[in-house]
């Protein structure tokens, strides 16, 4: 009955699947559905950025495409940064409006956007700086959704080349290939990749990774070094972990990588 009445109420039939859309999204439970209007490069930055949140990603690369994306899946919240299309962003953000004016929308501008951050403003979208910057863009996501789905900034990935570490995880992906990495050996290749180039001695990789508990350790890690070093080798990493005799031990990376 619900339906005939908005068959025949003067609503197209997008209008007709927004609304029905709209009431489901309100019992909405488990991740924040968020949509992504940016670049394949923006887009990659902000899923990583994204990474672990309880929040479902839906990536766009244009504009009007984008449209047909939040009919479909009635997003909590919208980001825009530059992306392809017909559609201006202006123009997207009034097509936007209408659909569903109670949607929250982020704009990403950059240092000679002055005038789209004026139209996203007017428009009642938040502004902010772009490149986004990770604990900004989560800071306003969080307030954009509402309790209960905060969310809260966590260590990204240490890129090194072809290489990608995981900050909190024992993994690391090469070329987008996942690699399961043993606890101990995460830990020591997390400590010197997030210090590329430096020289890091014996005592201070033992104390970071081991803590108080060092009896025995310095051996051990001569065994997770070694370890370490075939994993890598066998991944085809262009990242190596050399010894400096009487220092420590130095993480470099391949020039060519």
């Amino acid at each position: 009955m619900m339906t005939e009445t908005w068959e025949t109420d003067g609503r197209s039939p997008v209008q007709i699947r927004r609304r029905a859309c709209l009431a489901d999204a309100g019992g909405r439970t488990g991740p924040a559905a968020v949509l992504l209007v940016a670049d394949e490069h923006t887009a990659e930055q902000v899923a990583r950025a994204l990474t672990g949140q309880p929040v479902d990603l839906h990536p766009v690369h244009d504009t009007a495409a984008a449209l047909l994306v939040a009919g479909r899946t009635c997003p909590d919240a919208v980001v825009l940064a530059p992306a392809g299309g017909r559609l201006s962003p202006a123009d997207f953000l009034d097509v936007l409006h209408t659909l569903d004016p109670g949607v929250r929308v982020i704009v990403g501008v950059g240092r000679d956007d002055g005038e789209l951050a004026a139209q996203a403003a007017a428009r009642g979208a938040t502004v902010t700086a772009r490149p986004f910057e990770p604990s900004a863009l989560l800071a306003l996501l969080s307030a954009a959704l509402g309790a209960p789905r905060s969310l809260a900034a966590r260590p990204l990935p240490i890129q090194l080349g072809r290489l990608r570490i995981d900050n909190v995880a024992p993994r690391m992906w090469l070329d987008d290939t996942p690699i399961r990495l043993p606890l101990r050996e995460h830990l020591v290749l997390r400590y010197l990749a997030a210090r590329p180039d430096a020289v890091v001695s014996r005592r201070e990789l033992v104390t970071a990774i081991w803590g108080d508990q060092t009896s025995g350790s310095d051996n051990s890690l001569s065994v997770h070094i070694t370890r370490l070093r075939r994993r890598l080798a066998a991944a085809g990493a262009d990242v190596r972990i050399e010894a400096v005799r009487g220092l420590g031990y130095q993480l470099t990376i391949s020039p060519n990588s």
